[in-house]
């Protein structure tokens, strides 16, 4: 008996410093800040400025609902990254990984069918706002909205070429963060400047503490804020220093909570039940309102590079393309190839799809809910277990995945909707 508890605690120790191994110091790979920026870039994007929008929606429990969300997103962001080292062996190297070791092929092609419809259908989005926003800004007979999308994807394949992995990204990253807070900064200056100004056309306007009808769509509508699971595992993998990743991700989403609610709640207040998305529709028609369109532009162009590049380094994973198997030089070319034929395939779809932006609203409610809520919890529960866990937090979990299938579901109805629509007016 004493041998064996020995050997159990030998056992036990053994597969702590193996995990404590993999967690160590990554001197190659990039600093926690990078990280940081990096996930405020994805994760807080154009979606800030359809907030004002959701709480006309939903009233002012939204700002609640916004809190829970974070907390939440927080929570299954941290049981997520559990599972990449759930073994003790080796780090798992994408969601979709986690997927397979959790539920075999069946979890990995649904993660794989999610997660590529959000990497690549976000920055076809991305090219077609910022062509779209492009065309109204310069109004040139000379250049159409169609040549715009394409100098605009030129504009994103630059980095997403030139640069490997999201540890290069990442400096872009930081860009992007900052015309975010540039664009909130237009936001909450031109709500404020409405509301002293008493504007006419806003002098009706009322709001709303609840709207049950409508709490559904609302709970939809935020929680899919909070979507950056989809490139988690790639930014963790370029931190120099893993252990951090808790804290890094929970201020991360902090900071982009902080910014959501720096856009809401004043939006919300100057405008109420005339609140449109995006907002910069009801700012004012002023040198600064056009400033929030040029960071608009920024953004999505700094963002595109991260999320394609989260795909691409999944892809010429499974195809093998790394220096050992085929050398400096062929692995540069290779991987050249790739990433502009991703761009090329992206900018070709942004071009000619009708209705592109209503499919994906479909895909994005279905796979950011459960990327985000429900598939964490799912593989975490399959990989480690859930009997370790106190009541209180099997409570949670519960919340949690109820909360996600019904914005999955909700969300997938208004997008069907949309979809219907717009056929029938064809």
């Amino acid at each position: 008996m004493e041998k064996h508890e020995v050997s159990y605690a030998s056992s036990v120790s053994s597969d702590k410093e193996s995990i404590v191994d993999l967690m160590a110091e990554r001197p190659e790979q990039g600093s926690s800040f990078l990280a940081y920026a990096n996930v405020v870039c994805v994760v807080a994007g154009t979606g800030t400025l359809g907030l004002p929008y959701a709480l006309k929606l939903g009233g002012w429990i939204g700002v609640g609902i916004l809190l829970l969300s974070l907390l939440m997103s927080v929570y299954t962001a941290v049981l997520l990254m559990k599972c990449l080292y759930y073994n003790g062996k080796y780090r798992l190297s994408s969601y979709q990984e986690v997927g397979r070791h959790a539920y075999g092929l069946p979890g990995l092609i649904a993660v794989w069918f999610f997660h590529t419809s959000i990497v690549l259908g976000a920055p076809i989005m991305y090219m077609i706002l910022a062509g779209t926003e492009m065309n109204g800004l310069v109004k040139s007979a000379a250049i159409t909205e169609k040549a715009w999308i394409w100098i605009c994807a030129a504009i994103i394949a630059v980095p997403f070429v030139a640069m490997k992995t999201l540890k290069e990204v990442a400096v872009m990253s930081v860009f992007g963060a900052l015309a975010t807070v540039v664009l909130v900064i237009v936001a909450v200056r031109g709500s404020i400047i409405d509301m002293q100004n008493h504007t006419p056309k806003y002098a009706d306007i009322h709001h709303n503490n609840v709207v049950l009808a409508n709490l559904p769509t609302t709970i939809a509508s935020i929680s899919i804020c909070f979507g950056g699971n989809v490139v988690y595992m790639h930014v963790e993998e370029a931190m120099r220093y893993p252990k951090s990743w808790n804290r890094v991700v929970a201020a991360a989403l902090a900071t982009c909570s902080v910014l959501y609610l720096a856009t809401a709640i004043p939006g919300y207040l100057a405008y109420g039940s005339e609140a449109i998305s995006p907002i910069l529709q009801n700012l004012p028609d002023d040198a600064f309102t056009k400033t929030g369109t040029i960071f608009i532009i920024i953004h999505v162009i700094l963002a595109a590079p991260i999320l394609l590049t989260s795909f691409a380094l999944e892809f010429e994973r499974l195809v093998d393309v790394t220096v050992a198997r085929r050398g400096k030089v062929m692995e540069r070319v290779y991987r050249s190839i790739i990433r502009l034929v991703i761009v090329g395939f992206c900018g070709g779809i942004a071009c000619t799809v009708p209705y592109f932006g209503d499919f994906l609203s479909l895909l994005g409610a279905l796979g950011n809910c459960s990327l985000i809520f429900v598939l964490p919890i799912i593989f975490y529960f399959k990989l480690i277990g859930w009997r370790q866990m106190k009541f209180y937090e099997l409570g949670w979990c519960a919340i949690i995945v109820v909360i996600g299938l019904i914005s999955a579901v909700i969300g997938s109805i208004d997008a069907i909707k949309a979809l219907n629509a717009r056929f029938v007016g064809n």
